[in-house]
């Protein structure tokens, strides 16, 4: 392709059907707004000024279920029991329990006795940590509250409880389905640059096709990006 003709390309991306064939990640699920892939290498870099701003998903508190009885038997038998009250409460609660680093998933009946026991901070303690998850329904706030309440109200078993662990952070949904409309933005920037400088010329546009990105924007907003660059040339 020309450099001449490169606007033209830029014009077609900007009105493009979804760039299936770009999406390399088959994120499906929910992942948490501060983790990141691991393979994207560009992460430390400045984010580019053109994304997607969008509200998040849900927040989510990481919690500690810990017990510090003597014996360990004891202690696993705790956290279990006191784990399977909170996942009985959590639908009435309006929450849900997930589990994971990048991709969330949830937690059930018939699946939390496959998370793993840690040792604890303290001598003789166990635990178990996971995240509490509250749709955004308006305002953080709101979302803590159900958090915090439903915390309170799991009761504890033996010398088993839940603790909170730092602050509240967000979740989005299948970030790969924003690819196409941040692409047609990055378009929309490119050719308007391009046309400051008149007819004579066009823009050379790269970074496209590499992994999407996301920070957290705001209390409740995430900013989704590609590590696109753009440069204007001459045309012919």
């Amino acid at each position: 392709m020309t450099k001449g003709n490169m606007w033209l390309a830029v014009a077609a991306l900007a009105l493009a059907a979804p760039v299936a064939a770009q999406d390399n990640s088959n994120i499906q699920g929910e992942v948490v707004v501060t983790a990141q892939r691991a393979s994207a290498g560009y992460l430390a870099d400045v984010q580019p000024v053109v994304g997607l701003r969008r509200t998040a998903d849900s927040a989510i508190q990481r919690v500690q279920f810990t017990s510090d009885s003597r014996e360990e038997d004891v202690r696993k038998r705790e956290i279990h029991a006191m784990l399977e009250a909170a996942i009985r409460r959590a639908e009435s609660a309006g929450v849900e329990l997930v589990t994971g680093d990048f991709e969330l998933t949830k937690v059930t009946l018939a699946n939390y006795k496959n998370l793993a026991f840690q040792r604890g901070g303290r001598p003789d303690t166990s635990e178990i940590g996971l995240f509490v998850k509250a749709g955004l329904a308006g305002s953080v706030g709101s979302a803590q509250e159900r958090i915090d309440g439903f915390i309170r109200a799991v009761p504890p078993n033996g010398r088993a409880l839940i603790e909170k662990r730092g602050g509240i952070t967000l979740t989005i949904k299948n970030p790969d389905q924003y690819r196409a409309e941040i692409v047609r933005l990055v378009a929309a920037e490119a050719l308007k640059t391009a046309a400051a400088f008149g007819p004579d010329y066009g823009v050379d546009v790269s970074g496209l096709n590499e992994q999407l990105a996301w920070a957290q924007a705001s209390p409740t907003e995430v900013f989704l990006y590609l590590p696109y660059d753009f440069t204007v040339r001459p045309k012919g």
